[in-house]
Order: C-alpha cells, then sequence, then structure tokens
C-alpha cells in the first residue's frame, strides 16, 4: 500500500496543514486563491490569479514558492520570469547550446536552466507574452516537456502559479485563440478584486504590513519531499463509481445551465470551458480534494459525495465567496471589476443550485467474488520470486492487471502488489539479460529467448518498457559479437572449401544464415532495443567481408571447372567458348553479388573480384588469336567481343584504360622488330608502306576506346568533352606501355618520313641545275624525269604529307608528353613539302619561260 498510517497523522500532513494555516492568517479574504493553491500543489496542476494590479497576487505566489524547500539543497526549487512582449523560447526553456549547434546543425537547449530545471514556476504576467511563447509554455506547462524535432527532454516542472492584471471576461471575450488554448488547459484560475469586502480586513492588513516592525514573519516551511508523499496519497485515492457518476452528471448539468445562462444574458460570458478534459482534469482535482479533506478535517480515505463541492475551485473562476461579493458589489464603480464580480456571482450561484439538486448517490452493492483473490495472488507471488525463471512472474502480473483493472476495495492494493511484482520481474529480466550467451546455449537461442522475454514484459505493463528495451539491447549485443567472432565457420568452410561440386547451394546457406542475423538484429532496433546513438553495423559489415573472401574462392574454383571444360579440345573461338561456359553461372554470381551488397559488402566488389582477375587472361588469350597484322579488323574484332561480353554481363568488368592496355601490349608483341631499308623511290615508299601497318597503334587504340565507351554526345561542347575523355583514358594506360606506342608510331612515321626526304634528294638536284641553267632542254628532261619519279603522285596525290601529318597530330594529341616529338616530325613534313612544292613551281615555270622563248622566237623567224 502507498501509506501504512492515515495520511492526516503523517509529518508532511502536519506540515502542509501548518504551512497554509499560517498563510490564511497573514493573506485575509484570499481563502478561496490559498484553497486553490494547495489543491494545485497536491494535484500537480498551475495557478493563473487575475485582478488589477496591487491585490497581493505575487505576494502570495513569492510566500508559497520561496518556501518549499528540497531537502537536499535546502533552497527553494523556483524557476521565475515576467513575460513581456521583447520576451523569447530561450528565457522560458534555456538558453542555446551552441556548442551542438555550431557541431551538429540541430538546437538544444540548456532546459536545466529554464522552467523545465525547476519543480515550482512563477510567471508574471503571463498573458503579455506574444504568441508563439503562450504555444512553448503551453506545451511545457501541459506536457512538462520540451519537443524538439525527433527529441523530447522531460521536466521536473510540477506547479507553475501565474498572474496577469488583466481581467478574465475581458480575456475570453475579445482575445486571440492562443490565450483562450492556453486558459483553458490551466485547472485553477482566481479572481483577486482590488477591494477587500470587510473594512476590518483591510486594517488589519495595514496592521500585518505596516505596524509594528512590518512584514509578517512566515516561519513554517514544507520541503519538496513533503509534497511527494502526499502526491502519492492522492495517486492512491479510490474513487468509487458511484462517486464518478455523480462528479459526470455534476458537469452537464452545470455546462447546460451556464449556456442557457449566457443565451438569456448577453452580459453574461462563462469563465469555464467544460471539455472532456476538464473531465479528466477534475478526476486529479478531486483525488486532491480528498486528500486535503483528509489532512484539514479527517473523514473517509476514498473520494466522497461531499467532495464534489470541492470542484468549484477548478470548475469556476474562484475569489471572494458569495456574500463578500454582495458587499463588493455594493461600493464597487469600476464597470470591468463589477461586470467580473457579477460573472463570479452568477456561476456560484448555478454551482451551488446544480450541487443541491444532485441526488445523493446510493453505494453500490459489494461486486460479485474478484476473479482473483489478492491475498491469494500476494502468497503466489511470494513464492515464484523465489525462482529463476520470469515465466511464472508474468503469469502472475497478468492476473495482477486484472484485479487492479476490476475496481473494487482491493484494487489499489493490488495495483500496488503489481508494481512489486513488475519490479521484480525487471531484475530476474535483469539477470537472465546479464548472464545471455555465457553459457551452453547456442547464441541464437539465447537471442531468440530475451526477445521473446522482452515482448512478454512489454504486453505485461508498460512500466516494463525499459528493461524490455534493454534486453533487445543485450540480444542485438550478442548478435554484434556472435556475427564478429563466431558466425564464419571457418572450420566447416576449410573442410569443404572450394572443393565443393554444389557452390550455388553453399552460398546460398551461407548468405541465408547471414541475413537470417541481420533480419533478427534489424527487428531489434525496429522494436525499441535500446542501443547507442551510433548502432553497431560495423560487427555486420565485417562479417559480409569475410563472407564474400570465403565466396569468392568458392566461385573461383566453380569457374575453373566451367572453363577447364569448355577449353578441352577447342582451338578457335576460345572467348567464345568460355563466354558460353560462364554464362550460365553469371546469373547466380550477380545474385550474389547483391544480396552481399545489401549486407554491408563494397558495390560490384564481389563479381569484380570473381571475374576480374580471371578475364584479364583470357582476354590476353582471345587477343593472341586474333589477327593483329589488319588493325581495322582488329578494331571490329575486340568491338564484337566487347559486345558479347556486354551481353552476358561482363563488360564492366574491365576498365577501358586496362582494355586498352592490354590491346597495346598484344600488339606491340607483334609489331615487327626488323625494317629492312627500302630505296627512295615511288616502289621503295609502297615496299615500306606494304611492310608497314597501314593503321597507327594509336588510332587503334583511340577508336576502340570510342567504340567501347557508353557515352553520348549531341553538341560541339558534348563531342569536346568526349574526345578529352578519350585522350584521359589512354592517359591511364601504364606509362611504360604508353610510352612504347608512341616510340612506336613515331619510328614508324619517322621511316616514312625519312624515306621521302631522301626520294626528294634524289631528285633536287638535277631540278635546281636545269632551273639555273634556264636551258629549256634541260627544263623539259628535269620536268619530265620529276614525273617519271612519281614522287609527287606519292606526296599529293597518295596523300603521304597528310597522312603521316595526321598520325604525327593524333600521337601528340593522345599522349602530350609526345606532343615534342611529333611537333619535330610534323616541322619535317611542312618543310619538306614547301621545299618540294616550291622547286616544283620554279620547274614549271622556268619551263613554261623556255616554250615561250620558243614560240616567240619562231615568230621573229
Amino acid at each position: 500500500m502507498v501509506e501504512s498510517i492515515p495520511i492526516a497523522e503523517t509529518p508532511a500532513a502536519g506540515r502542509f496543514f501548518k504551512f497554509f494555516n499560517e498563510l490564511g492568517r497573514v493573506f485575509v479574504e484570499r481563502e478561496g486563491l490559498l484553497r486553490q493553491i494547495a489543491l494545485a500543489l497536491l494535484a500537480r496542476e498551475h495557478v493563473l490569479m487575475t485582478g488589477p494590479p496591487g491585490t497581493a497576487k505575487s505576494a502570495i505566489a513569492s510566500a508559497v514558492l520561496r518556501r518549499i524547500l528540497d531537502e537536499s539543497t535546502g533552497a527553494p526549487s523556483v524557476f521565475a520570469r515576467q513575460f513581456t512582449e521583447s520576451t523569447v523560447q530561450t528565457d522560458l526553456v534555456g538558453p542555446v547550446d551552441f556548442k551542438t549547434l555550431m557541431q551538429t546543425g540541430r538546437t538544444e537547449y540548456f532546459t536545466d536552466e529554464g522552467m523545465l530545471g525547476a519543480v515550482h514556476a512563477f510567471l508574471d504576467e503571463v498573458l503579455d507574452g506574444r504568441d508563439m511563447l503562450l504555444r512553448t509554455t503551453l506545451n511545457v506547462l501541459h506536457e512538462r516537456e520540451l519537443k524538439q524535432g525527433t527529441f523530447t527532454t522531460k521536466g521536473a516542472i510540477e506547479c507553475a502559479l501565474m498572474t496577469t492584471n488583466r481581467y478574465l471576461a475581458e480575456v475570453l471575450e475579445t482575445s486571440r485563440e492562443t490565450l483562450l488554448a492556453f486558459i483553458d488547459r490551466i485547472a485553477f484560475i482566481a479572481f483577486v478584486p482590488k477591494s477587500f469586502a470587510d473594512s476590518a480586513n483591510f486594517t488589519q492588513v495595514l496592521r500585518t504590513q505596516v505596524g509594528g516592525v512590518g512584514r509578517p514573519r512566515l516561519d513554517s516551511l514544507l520541503t519538496i519531499q513533503d509534497l511527494d508523499v502526499l502526491q502519492a496519497a492522492v495517486d492512491a485515492v479510490f474513487v468509487p463509481d458511484e462517486v464518478c457518476d455523480a462528479m459526470g452528471a455534476l458537469i452537464e448539468a452545470l455546462d447546460r445551465e451556464l449556456s442557457s445562462t449566457a443565451r438569456s444574458d448577453p452580459s453574461f460570458f462563462p469563465t469555464r470551458y467544460l471539455s472532456t478534459r476538464t473531465a479528466v482534469r477534475l478526476g486529479r482535482v478531486l483525488r486532491a480534494a480528498t486528500v486535503l479533506r483528509r489532512i484539514t478535517r479527517g473523514g473517509a480515505e476514498e473520494a466522497t459525495f461531499e467532495d464534489l463541492s470541492m470542484l468549484r475551485y477548478s470548475l469556476l473562476l474562484c475569489g471572494p465567496p458569495r456574500e463578500a461579493v454582495d458587499s463588493l458589489l455594493a461600493r464597487e464603480t469600476d464597470p470591468r471589476e463589477r461586470r467580473q464580480l457579477s460573472i463570479m456571482k452568477v456561476e456560484s450561484s448555478i454551482f451551488d443550485a446544480v450541487l443541491a439538486r444532485l441526488p445523493k448517490p446510493v453505494p453500490k452493492p459489494a461486486p460479485q467474488a474478484a476473479l482473483y483473490s489478492v491475498d491469494e495472488l500476494a502468497r503466489t507471488v511470494e513464492d515464484v520470486k523465489k525462482e529463476a525463471e520470469p515465466a511464472k512472474l508474468l503469469r502472475t502480473v497478468e492476473k495482477l492487471a486484472k484485479a487492479a483493472d476490476a475496481g473494487g476495495r482491493d484494487a489499489p492494493r493490488a495495483a500496488s502488489l503489481l508494481a512489486d511484482t513488475l519490479e521484480a520481474l525487471g531484475g530476474r529480466a535483469l539477470e537472465k539479460g546479464l548472464a545471455g550467451g555465457a553459457g551452453e546455449l547456442p547464441v541464437d537461442k539465447v537471442v531468440d529467448d530475451l526477445s521473446n522475454l522482452a515482448g512478454q514484459l512489454e504486453k505485461a505493463s508498460g512500466t516494463t518498457r525499459p528493461i524490455a528495451r534493454w534486453l533487445r539491447g543485450r540480444a542485438m549485443s550478442l548478435l554484434e559479437e556472435h556475427v564478429s567472432l563466431g558466425f564464419a565457420n571457418m572450420g566447416a568452410w576449410l573442410d569443404e572449401g572450394h572443393a565443393t561440386v554444389r557452390p550455388l547451394e553453399s552460398s546460398d546457406a551461407m548468405l541465408a544464415a547471414l541475413e537470417k542475423l541481420v533480419a533478427e538484429h534489424a527487428k531489434l532496433r525496429a522494436e525499441g532495443a535500446e542501443t547507442p546513438e551510433k548502432a553497431a553495423d560495423a560487427p555486420f559489415a565485417r562479417a559480409a567481408a569475410r563472407l564474400e573472401d570465403q565466396l569468392v574462392v568458392l566461385w573461383d574454383g566453380e569457374l575453373q571447372r566451367a572453363v577447364r571444360a569448355a577449353l578441352l579440345g577447342k582451338e578457335a573461338d576460345r572467348l567464345d567458348a568460355v563466354v558460353d561456359a560462364l554464362e550460365p553461372h553469371l546469373e547466380h554470381v550477380d545474385r550474389t553479388a547483391q544480396r552481399l551488397e545489401a549486407l554491408g559488402a563494397t558495390p560490384l566488389a564481389f563479381k569484380s573480384r570473381v571475374l576480374g582477375p580471371r578475364i584479364r587472361p583470357l582476354l590476353e588469350a582471345a587477343f593472341e588469336g586474333i589477327d593483329t597484322r589488319d588493325r581495322l579488323l582488329l578494331i571490329e574484332r575486340t568491338s564484337s567481343v566487347l559486345e558479347r561480353l556486354e551481353a552476358v554481363g561482363l563488360g564492366r568488368v574491365l576498365t577501358r584504360s586496362e582494355l586498352l592496355a592490354l590491346m597495346a601490349k598484344v600488339l606491340l608483341r607483334t609489331e615487327r622488330a626488323q625494317h629492312p631499308v627500302r630505296s627512295p623511290s615511288a616502289k621503295g615508299y609502297r615496299d615500306l608502306r606494304s611492310a608497314e601497318q597501314r593503321v597507327s597503334l594509336t588510332y587503334t587504340l583511340l577508336v576502340t576506346a570510342f567504340r567501347v565507351s557508353h557515352d553520348a554526345a549531341s553538341s560541339p561542347a558534348e563531342y569536346d568533352a568526349r574526345i578529352a575523355d578519350l585522350h584521359e583514358v589512354l592517359e591511364r594506360i601504364p606509362a611504360e606501355l604508353r610510352d612504347e606506342v608512341v616510340r612506336v608510331d613515331i619510328e614508324r612515321i619517322g621511316r616514312a618520313v625519312t624515306l621521302l626526304e631522301q626520294f626528294w634528294e634524289s631528285l633536287r638536284g638535277p631540278i635546281e641545275s636545269a632551273c639555273t641553267s634556264g636551258d629549256a632542254t634541260a627544263l623539259f628532261v628535269a620536268l619530265d624525269d620529276t614525273r617519271k619519279s612519281r614522287f609527287f603522285h606519292v606526296v599529293y596525290d597518295e596523300g603521304a604529307f597528310a597522312r603521316f601529318a595526321l598520325e604525327a597530330r593524333l600521337v601528340g594529341e593522345g599522349f602530350p608528353a609526345a606532343r615534342e616529338r611529333t611537333t619535330a616530325l610534323r616541322t619535317r613534313i611542312d618543310e619538306l613539302e614547301a621545299r618540294s612544292s616550291g622547286l616544283l613551281a620554279r620547274l614549271r615555270s622556268g619551263h613554261a619561260d623556255a616554250v615561250w622563248s620558243d614560240i616567240l622566237a619562231m615568230g621573229r623567224s
């Protein structure tokens, strides 16, 4: 039970009685307000004091809150703030944590420095705050917490005393919705008039506050711990069904009468809104009223019909008693004051009339025998507490919950026994969680047990959710340890290893085992396991990487067998045969890669690790078998090979630079090392062209890179970008291969240019002599010899100059490091073209001049 002696006899109740008795002697004609504050402290509710300035509202709040001390500190736990239009949220909830804001971008507050960090609060002129501030205040007061995105900060605040100099009738009639919502959530609202009903009381105030040494002594103290004791008693008050029914009838009748009066009297405006929230809140007020009655007057421990009269302090705007209101109205001239007093008088009269008309309830007959005997359940609890397994405790919890929910006299005892049993159950669960995994049971069985126990705990009661979340967190930790240290089954894998003849079944079984653990881990987290802020996913990533290592070896062995069988007896089309052999397995490899990726492995890593090291030598072997003498045919063949690989999902196993490096290596191996000297003639040039490759290595590599590129272009800028990308691909070929390709191509162009230079030198002397002599016969012979040499047919008609100039330019663009050498080649070609074409022009001009001289001589003869 909550208490072992009557609450009125406890030290806390005695101090509470003395505390408010002393306040009543000092603050005369404020009995109703003090009664509201007492109820608010017991029910953990809030009080709003309204009325004109100078009526001691703040003095009462100070006299109450500064004398409720915390035993642990010896000081009050009070937050105080005066509201103005400039008051902001941080003034209420606490300053912003700028370190967290700068590091994470998340706004958090030091709430221990705001209202949430204190048990009590004094908010002066609270209705002067802006709407946004009032909404925050409303949430803090009503929910006792601060919501910031996904974070909720719980507070210690229990009771706030608030003041305003405004009249409640005016606020309700003319103010914005935020104020109406704010007032509706305040359990107790008081009106403190500016005058005293009895002039003798005014004289007493003067004597008390001014006479003698001034200001009365308030010696009685109360502690927060005293209030904790009394609030526990409030929570334990039993409210019989007949009293609940009477309270419902009171609320309905009062609401009906107030509405009827408002319709018939335009000057009347009800000061309270009676909602479902109001009715639920009145349940706490009624329990607090029962405890307050027991403290001051004694009587029954449970709520009674007579206690309903105390609900006026929450259902009405409270102030002076009705006889005092009549006296105040008789001499009051302020229309606002008169209107507020008049409304109070009407509401009070309606409440008294409604309460008087309520039939006094007849106690209901004793309920039928309870489904479970609480005495028997208590004995059962003591017996099963000694057992290690929590199963019987769980069954007992179900029975106790039903007994507590059934109502009746034994319900509070059943509820108390339920709380004790749940505490014992939590201890058993804690013990099981601590020992989990250290025994002989398999880890997956222990995890299942902890998960099932957590689920049963949550079903038993919401109060056991923290231990249920802790158990799931322990289960998650066990899974993480298991996948880190015990999941791999290395011994069994070594027994079978890559020699297994069923890679698909083996890999599926290994993947399924890890997937099951990952799914269980995710399920525990989704069910609310208590985990660190950053959940430990690293063990599963490590397990996935370790499993990937095993599967790479397993599938490599399977591919070995498939390729070996495909290559036996095959001399031609080896690559096609290999692809045909691999294709049935590739779908399974892809699916395995996807499952590994879902488990946390690196995307595409598995397929690349399985196939990448094997595809390269296979392609090398394929290229070895391709006729590289016709490089245009080689480009077509390579493109066809790559399309075939793309069709089976292997198109990107090798990068473009790796493919080009492979092609360059094969091409360079087939490049002739010996190049016989050719005669400097047209025949010698054509023999050289026949002996040399017709297409350069650079051209072959660039066109191949273009063919295997997956990018499209539709504008000049995109064309330039694509060409630049192709050049970057060439740059990623290993340096030694790039240098060798450049050397071969430049030497090939150089041999042709050298032969053309020698060819021209063999012609240049006779031509220059003929041009110098100006002899017609010599010029004719030189021109005829030049024609017969076919030099200009080769360099212009057959395009030797243009071809080798373009090839040099292509090498320079594809390999920027070779640009100086290709520029030198191009300079040689340009100079040879200028020299040869210039001398030819002189020869043709001289020959023409000689012919014209002969013609003119004939005319003179």
